[in-house]
């Protein structure tokens, strides 16, 4: 399995500490040159992006970061290996990482679509049914909205018709694969790794870090999401809450704040 990182051009010291990290657990890897959104002209925009009415229209970087990954998917699809794996260039990498990223990939679920690898700030709601993995790691599925598309695992089939149903996009490309309100990720069997492998390293050093690399691909926009909570009213978004929490209790899902393998105390239980 090889992986596939996304690189701006005009940020070659990220790709050298990629390079270093992934070289120095013995991965397979290959640069895929970013698309800079801000170098898009208003037509070549517009010849891949509906904006929804109602909604705030992508970003040019947003649609740049969205036509960056669809590189790499059309790299998997090209490819001889079954599965890829796909880096933002300011993840941070685990040590542990190195058994997950090479030739054996036969822990990975035969149904898996995508396998989130990145850790984010937020809890989320995974399934009862766990998988351990070597090393302490578990695999379970997503049950909830998971932000952030800095580290993933992609199945060659998933990556083909992540393309063929892409070709216009109207969403943000996290919100394609990870949320069912805006995508096809509904009907996508998303595992999440815990601990992760990865990090943005804006989530894991501390704010004011001169080791933080903000992200270079993306401005973002207000995202579409359906459904946000957010957006109603009070009482009526306190009752839905309520429920959708409900809903995942009677499932037996349960709902943590997935850790970076590299952190103390990462190895995290159900919360």
């Amino acid at each position: 399995m090889k992986s596939y990182i996304i690189n701006l051009d005009r940020s070659p010291g990220r790709m050298q500490r990629m390079a270093d990290r992934l070289n120095s657990i013995g991965a397979a890897f290959e640069r895929v040159p970013a698309v800079d959104g801000r170098l898009l002209s208003d037509a070549e925009i517009s010849d891949v992006h509906k904006p929804i009415a109602g909604a705030a229209a992508m970003t040019p970087e947003e649609v740049g970061c969205f036509l960056s990954h669809r590189k790499c998917w059309e790299r998997i699809v090209s490819g001889p290996d079954a599965y890829g794996c796909v880096f933002e260039d300011d993840m941070l990498i685990a040590k542990q990482a190195a058994p997950f990223l090479g030739e054996n990939t036969s822990w990975i679920p035969k149904d898996a679509d995508i396998i989130k690898i990145e850790a984010v700030p937020v809890r989320v709601w995974l399934d009862s049914s766990v998988s351990a993995l070597p090393g302490a790691f578990k695999l379970a599925l997503l049950r909830s909205f998971s932000f952030g598309s800095g580290g993933y695992i992609l199945s060659r089939a998933t990556a083909e018709r992540l393309l063929a149903l892409t070709r216009v996009f109207s969403d943000a490309v996290d919100h394609v694969k990870f949320n069912p309100a805006c995508g096809i990720a509904g009907s996508l069997k998303s595992y999440q790794m815990i601990p992760a492998l990865s990090i943005q390293t804006q989530c894991f050093y501390p704010k004011g870090s001169s080791l933080i690399e903000l992200p270079a691909l993306a401005v973002h926009s207000d995202p579409r999401f359906p459904g946000n909570l957010m957006e109603k009213p009070w009482l009526e978004r306190k009752v839905l809450q309520a429920l959708r929490r409900l809903g995942h209790t009677l499932r037996r899902h349960w709902r943590t704040e997935v850790m970076f393998a590299d952190q103390t105390g990462a190895f995290c239980t159900k919360t």
